[in-house]
């Protein structure tokens, strides 16, 4: 196969995959309370997607560039909602802050 052809089906695979944050965000939209999701887990994601876009950029993949930009923009937009939609603390659990003698 052809590298252009390849990079053009992987664009389409990008595109794709990155569709499976969909239902996540219907469902968090639709009960605008994000307290079971984890804002540590969608920080890390954040991280590893922004050095991952930069190796995409600095190896010239189009595709791989496609796909970890969808993805960014996905675990920014997800990452603001569980924001914007959290009833609890954002890092730490209202046990862990009582322990540590924190105040909210």
């Amino acid at each position: 196969m052809e590298a252009q052809t390849i990079e053009i089906f992987m664009s389409v695979v990008a595109i794709v995959t990155n569709a499976s944050w969909l239902p996540q965000l219907s469902r968090l939209i639709r009960r605008k309370q994000s307290d079971d999701f984890s804002l540590w887990t969608t920080l890390i994601l954040l991280v590893n997607n922004v050095m991952w876009f930069a190796y995409a950029g600095y190896i010239g993949s189009i595709a791989f560039t496609i796909q970890q930009g969808l993805a960014l923009i996905m675990i920014l937009f997800f990452g603001s909602l569980i924001i914007k939609y959290r009833t609890t603390n954002y890092l730490f659990s209202d046990n862990f802050i009582q322990k540590w003698g924190w105040t909210r």
